[in-house]
């Protein structure tokens, strides 16, 4: 119950940032595309800590999704807002610097570490 809370705040986090009006101010240089990958950075985890194992899949091709159409909605519905490919690219590198060690680690236990379907021989 707790996990999913988290993870609701993170996203309206996330898409308050992503959809305000006005862009967030430059703290240094190219602060947005930190804001870009931290956020999404903390979603992608929230959700993979939060969600059951069976919907990681559908989690991540959505966010996906949103990481790759939310710089086309930005311009598009927002006047003081423009279309940048970096704050795209910093979005995927958000979900991928989670998600695929996260991935790594999963594969690797289920071939590594888990007990081997192979019977061993019996003694007469």
């Amino acid at each position: 119950m707790l996990r999913n809370i988290l993870l609701s705040l993170c996203g309206a986090a996330l898409l308050y940032g992503l959809f305000r009006q006005t862009p967030p101010p430059q703290l240094f240089d190219q602060s947005d595309k930190f804001g870009h990958l931290s956020g999404f950075a903390v979603v992608t985890c929230a959700g993979i800590w939060a969600l059951s194992r069976k919907h990681i899949p559908q989690f991540i091709v959505g966010l996906i999704a949103l990481a790759c159409s939310a710089e086309f909605i930005q311009q598009w519905l927002l006047p003081h807002r423009h279309f940048s490919l970096y704050d795209m690219y910093a979005n995927l590198a958000g979900i991928a610097i989670i998600f695929i060690p996260w991935l790594g680690w999963r594969v690797t236990r289920h071939f590594f570490l888990a007990p081997s379907n192979l019977q061993t021989s019996e003694k007469p």
